[in-house]
């Protein structure tokens, strides 16, 4: 059985599942960082995502854009632009442009 849902209904089921993380966000005087888990902050872990106030942009890693666009069958860059959209729903400035790791291994 298939069903049609509309871009915006898809955006608000990312945004769920985004927001069901629990992701760890930190405020600094540049912007903002997010971690998995503050476990994983305190141990030096990967930063997830990070939204710089000074440079307008924002960073996706790779491991968060690949599952994103696994789970929800997105290409890439749409995944990105979803991802980032949810991340300017969580910080109190706006971004323009947002990046990723992706490929740079």
């Amino acid at each position: 059985m298939k069903y049609l849902i509309t871009e915006s209904q898809l955006d608000n089921i990312i945004f769920k599942y985004l927001d069901m993380q629990n992701f760890y966000k930190m405020r600094y005087a540049k912007g903002y960082i997010f971690w998995e888990s503050k476990e994983v902050w305190e141990s030096g872990g990967n930063i997830l995502i990070s939204a710089y106030r000074d440079r307008n942009e924002g960073f996706v890693n790779s491991d968060l854009l690949v599952e994103v666009a696994s789970i929800f069958s997105l290409g890439l860059n749409d995944s990105l632009d979803v991802i980032g959209e949810w991340v300017k729903t969580q910080i109190d400035f706006d971004i323009e442009d947002f990046f990723s790791d992706y490929g740079a291994d």
